[in-house]
């Protein structure tokens, strides 16, 4: 089954081409807040890369985050249109799931079974959750935290059951707090784990779901917080300005 898969949940932009066992392509790219703009030119090339008309497609899998709100609501929207455009499945997959997943392939993680995939949720706070690894498929042991980065810590260190490798760019946000924890063995700066890769949603692919219009409207962002955006409208309606 020929799958399309996309993570916007951060300022890292991916996505992926193959099935639940295989990858045949890939492309990730600084998005920053650019994700309306570079998503569906991005998605177009690399499936001219791998000379793949769009109408193989047979499967859809969207990272929902938690994450950047803007970004996780364009990556949703693009993915609907393209279902429903296609008459394909689409499936929505956790973000730090797949950063787990990516960070379980870690050699630090020799005889450390426990992750945590930490994404920067912004205003002095990080979304985080942890994972046990067994054969490289990641379990998740603890509820969604959205947290500044010292709670997190004193949180996830009571939680688990032992010492376990972080990554995420809520790692690298805060580096004087993660690094220097004694419970947490960051992956270094510079390794590429600490990027969401939506290849880690191609599994999904292999599930038997079939396409229902109806279904496009249950894969929703995982936003954990009130997004900004409703923030500032409810406080417009609370105190308007002149």
């Amino acid at each position: 089954m020929l799958a399309l898969a996309i993570d916007t949940a951060t300022e890292i932009c991916s996505i992926a081409l193959g099935n639940s066992e295989n990858v045949i392509g890939s492309i990730s790219f600084e998005a920053g807040r650019s994700h309306l703009e570079m998503l569906f030119p991005a998605v177009e090339q690399l499936l001219g890369r791998q000379n793949i008309d769009a109408r193989r497609l047979e499967f859809i899998a969207v990272g929902t985050g938690p994450g950047n709100f803007s970004g996780l609501r364009v990556g949703i929207a693009t993915c609907r249109a393209l279902s429903q455009s296609l008459g394909i499945p689409l499936q929505g997959s956790s973000s730090l799931a797949a950063l787990a997943a990516g960070a379980a392939g870690s050699p630090g993680l020799q005889g450390q079974p426990l992750l945590m995939a930490a994404i920067n949720a912004r205003r002095g706070q990080v979304f985080a959750q942890i994972y046990r690894k067994h054969n490289r498929k990641v379990t998740p042991l603890s509820e969604i935290y959205c947290l500044d980065p010292g709670d997190l810590v004193e949180v996830v260190t009571k939680a688990a059951s032992g010492p376990m490798v972080a990554a995420g760019d809520g790692v690298l946000a805060y580096p004087e707090i993660f690094y220097s924890a004694p419970a947490i063995q960051a992956l270094p700066p510079q390794d590429k784990r600490h990027q969401v890769q939506a290849a880690h949603h191609l599994p999904e692919a292999g599930c038997k779901k079939k396409y229902s219009p109806q279904d496009l409207m249950e894969v929703l962002p995982e936003y954990v917080r009130e997004p900004d955006a409703d923030k500032t409208v409810l406080l417009r309606k609370r105190q308007p300005w002149q």
